[in-house]
């Protein structure tokens, strides 16, 4: 069929059944959109009010607790009475192995001086510190799932994803709105012979309305509406992100640290060679050896394992403490001090000398 525009002209309008599955297009949109941020502002709303009657919500960072809880949770948690911290409950409690940190692992046993004994679900084993009872906040009563995701992100630096997700929060705020005219035209009819959207209600410029074009106020109206939205939105997660602290991490086991690069070098330490012994008198013996590369820091004269003189760099022969007959039977060595500053590697001579009635063999 055709219309008549401004000044006369025609032109073709589209079928109504086009334009009714574009409005019911619009509606379902709308709907959808308006019930995502309605869960996502829900969960907030657990995850925070429960903050106002003095328990704690806390973001999980690690998955030591996985799969009861994963990176992006919020547990909340509550004080209870010392007699109800038993073996078996989830406790929120100052973490002894990183000051300033929370820990979030269940209570497993008791220590034999009372301490409590805690162990993240996937972990294979307790944790190294066990916790005071005085360290202890409150017991895991409420898990909200994901909705610390934004602030696990901010802990990790991953800013893109977190202006990603504000991001598609402002586009489904928006898309709350795409079927706010039909929602009015809807209000409007209440009342008369028009239950739904029927293509006979009137239509002005391709859209249908009660009362001709939507006013100037109408569009302002929604742009309030739109701004106002966003507000709360952004104030109850911003106050999410404020009372469920980042730090609130699930265990020192699962957690992930960088390691500055080590560098390893190799060396070669040579031991003394050629060792052999001569008497110099009827009660003294004295031990002698070669030594080449590297320089060693000294060396070290050992009967039977023990040490009994240190020498110095140059030193290539030493008489041995002590007389023949003490030494009868006892064996004899030599070692090399490895020069490099710090180190406490050694190495032995090619041989151990034992003192017998003949002297050295």
């Amino acid at each position: 069929m055709d219309t008549t525009g401004v000044g006369g002209q025609h032109r073709h309008a589209r079928p109504d059944t086009v334009l009714d599955a574009l409005d019911w297009g619009r509606v379902v949109v709308g709907t959808l959109a308006r019930g995502i941020v309605a869960t996502v502002l829900g969960l907030a709303l657990w995850a925070a009010v429960p903050a106002v009657v003095g328990w704690q919500p806390t973001t999980v960072v690690t998955a030591s607790m996985a799969p009861r809880l994963v990176p992006g949770d919020v547990v909340v948690s509550r004080p209870v009475p010392a007699p109800e911290v038993v073996p078996g409950r989830v406790l929120l409690a100052e973490d002894p192995d990183q000051a300033g940190h929370l820990r979030l692992h269940r209570y497993v046993e008791t220590g034999a001086d009372g301490t409590i004994v805690t162990k993240g679900d996937a972990n294979p084993a307790a944790d190294s510190t066990p916790l005071d009872r005085s360290a202890v906040h409150g017991v895991g009563y409420l898990r909200v799932p994901f909705i610390g995701t934004p602030v696990l992100w901010a802990h990790e630096g991953r800013w893109g994803a977190v202006a990603a997700a504000a991001a598609a929060l402002a586009g489904l705020l928006a898309l709350c709105t795409v079927d706010a005219g039909l929602r009015r035209t809807g209000r409007e009819a209440r009342g008369t012979s028009a239950p739904h959207l029927p293509s006979d209600v009137p239509r002005v410029h391709g859209r249908r309305s009660a009362r001709g074009p939507v006013v100037r106020g109408g569009a302002r109206h929604v742009a309030l509406r739109q701004g106002s939205a966003l507000l709360v939105a952004v104030a109850v997660l911003g106050g999410v992100g404020a009372i469920a602290p980042h730090r609130a991490e699930a265990a020192p086991f699962a957690a992930t640290t960088a390691s500055p690069r080590s560098t390893l070098t190799a060396a070669t330490l040579s031991g003394p060679t050629n060792v052999r012994c001569t008497l110099v008198n009827v009660t003294s013996v004295q031990v002698q050896w070669d030594y080449g590369t590297p320089a060693a820091r000294g060396f070290e004269m050992l009967v039977n394992g023990q040490v009994v003189q240190s020498l110095g760099p140059d030193a290539r022969a030493a008489v041995v403490p002590g007389s023949l007959s003490t030494l009868l039977g006892k064996t004899i060595a030599v070692r090399a001090l490895d020069a490099t500053p710090g180190s406490v590697w050694s190495a032995d001579g090619d041989r151990s000398l034992a003192v017998t009635l003949v002297l050295c063999s």
